[in-house]
């Protein structure tokens, strides 16, 4: 059981990132790709989500074991570093996709020839 959330939450990471990478046209026309490359906006909902976990861990505390206080401070560093590193995902995917429609014009003019 304690090794099935860490890769519950790799598959959860892995399914964002290709999620992301499959619908990267219409994020970049919407409001969504600003909202992601916002890091200090993540940082404060970070913030938020982190403190109401403190307050429901909190509330629970008594029936709780040295490995929960482990797996507390874990997920509240997991919820800080995706907030931190999501910017620079989003951006990295971005100037992935700018290279991948030039590559695909320069291959529509080499077949045009």
């Amino acid at each position: 059981m304690d090794i099935v959330l860490p890769i519950l939450g790799l598959l959860m990471i892995m399914a964002l990132v290709v999620g992301a990478t499959i619908k990267i046209n219409t994020l970049l026309t919407g409001k969504i790709i600003n909202f992601l490359l916002n890091r200090k906006l993540l940082l404060v909902i970070a913030s938020i989500i982190s403190a109401l976990f403190i307050y429901a861990f909190v509330m629970s505390i008594s029936y709780m074991n040295w490995r929960d206080f482990f797996w507390f401070a874990y997920s509240i560093a997991v919820i800080f570093t995706v907030a931190h590193y999501t910017p620079s995902l989003v951006s990295y995917l971005m100037d992935i996709h700018q290279h991948n429609l030039e590559d695909a014009k320069e291959q529509a003019l080499r077949e045009a020839e």
